[in-house]
């Protein structure tokens, strides 16, 4: 109900549109740019999930923004990734595997749910972060700046120093220690 009455804000709260930014009613703008790679990110990566789980990956990505091992946009952190000489990114060396898992990152917009909860999703955890305002979702992964699906044990887990956070959906979290 909190995420839907808060969605409902959102989406009421919005006052006016220009090509590169969205204002609320707060005062707050929100980038269309940063908040369609948070959106790409949730879907790809948590497509199949709750919305809780949707949220969490939300909030790893701008846990990142915040932390200053990673870039501060969201896209950098988004795309980050080894890439060749010629600046073309490295398969299945990104930091997000979907974005350079080979595959193609076109996602079909006509009546997609999965897209749609994942727009929702982002723009509810910008406004969130944008005003420091605790939400529902928001500090959900308890300032985890990693995760990994439940069926691989990926080395990092060990060689970061990182702790083990918590389980949400078929993602585990981790912060650094």
């Amino acid at each position: 109900m909190n995420i839907f009455l808060t969605t409902v804000i959102v989406i009421v709260g919005f006052t006016a549109f220009s090509d590169s930014q969205i204002s609320s009613n707060k005062d707050v703008e929100l980038d269309i740019v940063q908040l369609d790679c948070l959106a790409q990110n949730i879907y790809f990566e948590a497509g199949n999930q709750s919305l809780e789980g949707m949220a969490a990956v939300a909030d790893v990505t701008l846990n990142r923004v915040q932390n200053s091992r990673y870039p501060d946009t969201i896209c950098a952190v988004v795309k980050q990734g080894l890439k060749y000489a010629d600046g073309t990114m490295k398969r299945n060396m990104c930091q997000f595997s979907w974005y350079c898992d080979g595959k193609s990152d076109k996602i079909s917009t006509d009546n997609n749910k999965t897209w749609k909860n994942s727009q929702e999703v982002a723009k509810t955890m910008l406004l969130e972060y944008n005003l420091s305002d605790k939400g529902s979702y928001s500090g959900i992964t308890s300032g985890s700046t990693h995760y990994h699906a439940t069926y691989v044990v990926p080395d990092w887990i060990h060689d970061r120093g990182m702790v083990r956070i918590k389980q949400i959906g078929s993602h585990i979290f981790y912060k650094f220690k």
